[in-house]
């Protein structure tokens, strides 16, 4: 996501800051107490309630640590002012001292209170505690203590918390919007949302470990802006000597038990919890979790189930820490406890064989063949190369030349994986591999650009080896190839055919396969994108939801979400894109989240068609930027093609040129609707706004195409933009394709039917006004515009100027678009000086003209011409409406 840089401010703490605030200056209470874990930003948020206290107080600051915390009252010091303490066994002629520091601290002006600033409180001594405590119950100070501790420790302050004498505030991690606006305040520019992801996710929200990243990233090359785009392209080895030493302090605070169990932790890197209370010593565990090293979560959301290093950040620090023969002991350890073996493989076996490789521990190929397909499975292409490579059995060997040639497909090297990929299908020797061989090629074979004959060609040899593995099971088996066949068959346009396989796959699919999966999934896209809606929901949702972490489709989670999304847009379902868009927050894999573009195109995509046309620019441009480094599900040609188009429309014309350069020097253009659409905007894009006849004979083509193979969502988003570019078609065509789709679709395409053939600017005007209650912006923003020339043609002036005032006032959402009829001039019209700005919000008030004449040293003529000039281009008759708030916030004077 992309938000304004907010250069310099503290994000997301407002609300704290204020509470804080309110709390210390609270006469009934006795202060606040701070709480949050390392590097969660205490020490910014108290710096920021010290500003905005700033002479409301006489502050004193205490520094605990961890060496004074054995001499009694030794961070009390500063109060005492450097007297001396010779009697430290008699609380009370402590007390003496304090209050006597105290009232030299409070003679510079004896009407503030003074507050102590305790920071590191979970440092600081109970005999400190205690006093301050006292004192703060008296008035005769107020607190600001900072803690890391979430427990009872300094106990008397946490004790007066729970009395309700002194005030709580817990500081929770920001979330991902706000690390987002963190990440832009820090680089100044679009940060791509896999990047947000990542650093929200190692640092857990905390903002200190979060901006440390960001920087050590930036200077290990990792983070790079291309294309003004600020994304990682790779994970640096090490995360930088400041978090390595806060790493090795919190470390040192752990006696030898709590060391290894963290570590155990760290070298599997989630342990469930039950698996935790079998393997681990229960009050070394205890232990780390009160020292807020370990903590609980969950891998995939709801209640708590697993243990984790925290932050996870934290964790790969400690992998890195460990020597290997440490790490070697540590895995032994877990191995021997009483059901370690079990255990370890039932959640983490690709995880063991993957540190068993790194340590020169011996690993079987079957484990390591399995470590290589988890991976793939995965996406963490990297590992399963050396995995595969790993392998030296035999017997092995070609299943491990189909993970290797998986692995280059996600490393984006199709040379390579298409040389080591060729030949696998005949020489499979057992099912899982002919499939997954079968399946890379097929990728391979439309990442270069091939077309539907080449896809039934590897459709049948794989059908062949089938039946030459398992001729008994052919039946049962045989499905997959058929999968693919009918996928061939809707890329050649035959979408009749593809339709009766895929449903006759369905009917047989019992008990439930994969490839009956990708069956009811694939049909649904179909019908959905033929016209039959009703029938297309449930199964494409399903497919989906079994891409959860026990699900049929688990393994397949990127290509499944991904078509869902297209698809979602296509069909212009914005709360099914809504709907996905939390699902892959809670459920994607975390290499898909740092490293995937998919998910961010499509929300700027569904932008677009929203018509917020600025937002879904700054969308797509991340998207785009990580797609140019990964693109297996050909996302990217309908990325480019809509966003030359979107840029266009805002006069971002070197932008759209690049993106339509770029779409051109593509292979390969996706499946025919995909194609269709992005050729169609790329068409329109290459000489916006004022499309030459051969160009728009092109998008012409194109509506006609869409119409004769029945992609009926294609052709109605083909058809408005040439409704943009004013190209005349029929009203009933756009009846014909309302009547075939539903939801804001067919609202789109029952409005342009009513417009398509008029010059009555109340039509338009009306229409603009459907337009906007359904969010179509952009359809309504153009019947304005549309309304605004019918009336300039009739000579209504002031009506005119008021239906531009209402354009105008779109601006913020929709963006600085520019089509044939909504031109710069027209907007010119009716945008206001800034003297007359200033005339208006004075009127506006009330202000006769006589004293807005004084107050601006004119004359009451000049005062009157400019609110002449103030109706006219709002479109109002006079000072009354003007009072009635007529005036749209945010309009620039010029």
């Amino acid at each position: 996501m992309s938000i304004q840089a907010e250069h310099g401010g503290l994000i997301g703490r407002e609300r704290e800051v204020e509470e804080i605030t309110a709390g210390i200056m609270n006469p009934a209470l006795g202060g606040v107490l701070v709480c949050g874990p390392s590097g969660i930003g205490k020490t910014a948020v108290v710096d920021h309630v010290l500003d905005r206290l700033g002479s409301r107080t006489l502050p004193i600051t205490v520094y605990a640590d961890s060496t004074l915390r054995r001499v009694p009252y030794g961070a009390l010091f500063p109060v005492i002012k450097g007297q001396y303490l010779s009697d430290v066994d008699s609380p009370l002629s402590v007390l003496r001292l304090i209050k006597s520091g105290l009232r030299t601290t409070a003679a510079t002006d004896l009407r503030l209170p003074v507050l102590v600033v305790v920071r590191n409180a979970h440092h600081l001594d109970e005999d400190s505690g205690h006093l301050l405590g006292q004192l703060a119950v008296a008035r005769e100070v107020r607190l600001l203590v900072v803690s890391d501790e979430p427990g009872d420790k300094p106990g008397e302050l946490h004790e007066l918390c729970r009395d309700g004498l002194i005030k709580r505030v817990d500081l929770a991690g920001l979330s991902r919007d706000q690390i987002a606006r963190l990440c832009q305040q820090q680089l100044r520019g679009i940060v791509s949302a896999g990047t947000v992801a990542l650093i929200s996710d190692w640092s857990q929200g905390r903002p200190y470990l979060a901006k440390a990243l960001v920087s050590h990233f930036v200077s290990a090359g990792a983070l790079r802006e291309i294309n003004g785009v600020w994304l990682v392209t790779s994970v640096p080895e090490s995360v930088g000597e400041v978090l390595i030493g806060r790493v090795k302090n919190f470390l040192d605070e752990c006696n030898p038990a709590e060391r290894q169990v963290v570590e155990a932790v760290a070298s599997v890197g989630c342990m469930p919890i039950d698996s935790a209370g079998k393997m681990l010593n229960a009050t070394a565990l205890d232990g780390a979790l009160q020292l807020n090293i370990l903590a609980y979560s969950n891998h995939h959301g709801g209640a708590k189930s697993c243990i984790t290093v925290a932050p996870k950040l934290y964790g790969q620090v400690i992998r890195r820490l460990m020597p290997p023969g440490r790490r070697v002991q540590i895995i032994r350890w877990l191995q021997e406890s009483l059901v370690g073996q079990s255990e370890l493989e039932s959640f983490c076996a690709s995880a063991l064989t993957t540190l068993k490789v790194e340590l020169g521990y011996p690993a079987s190929d079957h484990e390591l063949l399995e470590a290589a397909r988890q991976a793939n499975n995965g996406y963490d292409p990297g590992l399963a190369e050396r995995l595969s490579a790993a392998v030296t059995s035999r017997q092995l060997a070609i299943a491990a030349r189909v993970e290797n040639a998986r692995s280059l497909v996600g490393l984006a090297d199709i040379e390579a994986a298409a040389t080591e990929v060729c030949g696998l299908i005949e020489s499979a020797t057992d099912v899982q591999t002919l499939g997954a061989a079968a399946v890379t090629e097929a990728q391979i074979w439309l990442r270069g650009g091939g077309g539907p004959d080449g896809l039934l060609t590897i459709a049948r040899r794989w059908a062949t080896a089938e039946y030459r593995l398992s001729p008994q099971q052919f039946d049962h088996l045989g499905r997959g190839s058929a999968v693919l066949k009918n996928f061939a068959l809707s890329l050649s346009g035959d979408y009749s055919a593809a339709i009766s396989g895929l449903r006759q796959l369905v009917e047989e699919d019992a008990p439930e396969t994969l490839a009956g999966g990708f069956a009811r999934m694939l049909l649904g896209e179909l019908l959905a994108i033929t016209g039959h809606p009703s029938e297309a929901g449930e199964p494409v949702w399903r497919a989906v939801s079994e891409t959860g972490p026990e699900g049929l489709m688990a393994d397949h989670y990127r290509a499944i979400t991904t078509r869902q999304g297209v698809l979602s847009v296509q069909i212009r379902d914005d709360a099914a894109v809504a709907q996905l868009l939390q699902w892959h927050e809670r459920n994607a894999p975390t290499q898909v989240q740092y490293f995937g573009g998919e998910m961010t195109a499509i929300e700027g995509m569904m932008a677009v068609r929203r018509g917020q046309i600025r937002a879904g620019c700054e969308l797509l441009a991340d998207g785009i930027e990580v797609l140019r480094h990964s693109d297996p599900e050909l996302v990217l040609p309908l990325a480019l093609g809509t966003a030359a188009f979107a840029c266009g429309l805002l006069g971002r014309l070197d932008k759209s040129t690049s993106y339509a350069h770029d779409f051109d020097a593509l292979a390969y253009h996706g499946d025919l609707p995909q194609q269709l659409v992005s050729t169609a905007y790329v068409t329109a894009a290459r000489s916006w706004p004022a499309v030459n006849s051969s160009d728009l004979s092109i998008v012409v083509d194109l509506a006609d195409q869409a119409r004769s193979l029945g992609l009926v969502h294609t052709e109605a988003e083909i058809l408005e933009i040439l409704f943009l570019l004013q190209h005349p078609v029929p009203r009933q065509r756009f009846r014909a394709v309302s009547d075939r789709i539903d939801g804001i679709g067919a609202e789109a395409a029952r409005i342009m039917a009513e417009v398509t053939e008029s010059s009555d600017p109340a039509q338009f005007t009306a229409a603009s006004d459907r337009a906007l209650e359904s969010g179509l912006l952009l359809l309504g923003a153009e019947c304005l515009s549309r309304a605004a020339v019918c009336n300039s043609r009739l000579g209504r002036w002031r009506a005119q100027h008021a239906v531009l005032q209402r354009l105008r006032g779109l601006g913020p959402t929709l963006g600085d678009v520019r089509t044939a009829t909504i031109s710069g001039d027209s907007m010119a019209r009716v945008a206001l000086t800034r003297r007359e700005k200033e005339i208006a919000a004075l009127a506006a008030q009330g202000a006769a003209t006589t004293e807005i004449a004084h107050s601006l040293t004119v004359s009451p003529r000049t005062v009157e011409g400019h609110l002449y000039r103030v109706y006219l281009k709002l479109g109002i008759s006079g000072r009354e409406e003007l009072m009635r708030g007529s005036i749209t916030a945010g309009f620039a004077p010029e």
